[in-house]
């Protein structure tokens, strides 16, 4: 068995055509330019709940993974919540406006608490993908478990790394131990309002 280059886990085959999978659903969705890189610190254990794969019915998806398709959706402008939009037609929105929504480790990361670790392990690859595959304008950060990782980004990218305050932007229900521990979703309005300063 070989160890994923990713997570840094042993790979079988259904862990290596998962993340086969997830690359291809989100391909299909990357800009050609990147205006606003969004950087988590990785993918929901559920395929059915990850970011770029579409579903007709958004029942499919666990109610925190909709509240986070929908938030990050709702930077676009466009109100998912009123039910306007399909999945499809919400992830060509957010294309179309040079949004792309990466993760630090490509592979779910099922011990929350080796979290840390394995995301200490992937900033080498992650500054690398950032700087010579996704080239964007900018980047923010989506998780407070990249915290850590903000000192390394801010010196690669300055005043190109959005923010919150000193903090990458956090939402409740965005993070898998939050929504473990029940904790209430806030909305993530921050996130939204500079995403448009930007424009």
């Amino acid at each position: 068995m070989i160890l994923c280059d990713s997570c840094g886990r042993p790979a079988d085959q259904q862990h290596i055509r998962e993340r086969i999978e997830r690359l291809e659903l989100a391909t299909r969705f990357r800009p050609v330019h990147i205006r606003v890189l969004l950087i988590d610190a990785a993918p929901p254990t559920r395929l059915d709940d990850y970011f770029y794969r579409a579903a007709n019915d958004g029942s499919v998806r666990f109610e925190a993974s909709r509240a986070y398709f929908d938030r990050l959706v709702n930077c676009t402008g466009l109100e998912r919540t009123s039910g306007v939009a399909t999945e499809e037609a919400a992830l060509a929105e957010f294309q179309r406006q040079g949004l792309f929504l990466a993760y630090a480790v490509e592979c779910p990361v099922e011990n929350l608490s080796g979290l840390s670790s394995v995301l200490k392990q992937a900033v080498p690859n992650l500054l690398k993908r950032v700087q010579l595959s996704y080239k964007p304008k900018f980047v923010a950060l989506l998780s407070r478990d990249l915290m850590e990782l903000a000192p390394s980004l801010k010196s690669a990218w300055g005043d190109r790394l959005i923010l919150d305050g000193d903090s990458p932007f956090t939402c409740a229900e965005w993070e898998a131990s939050a929504v473990s521990a029940g904790e209430s979703p806030k909305l993530p309005d921050r996130l939204a309002e500079a995403i448009a300063r930007l424009s």
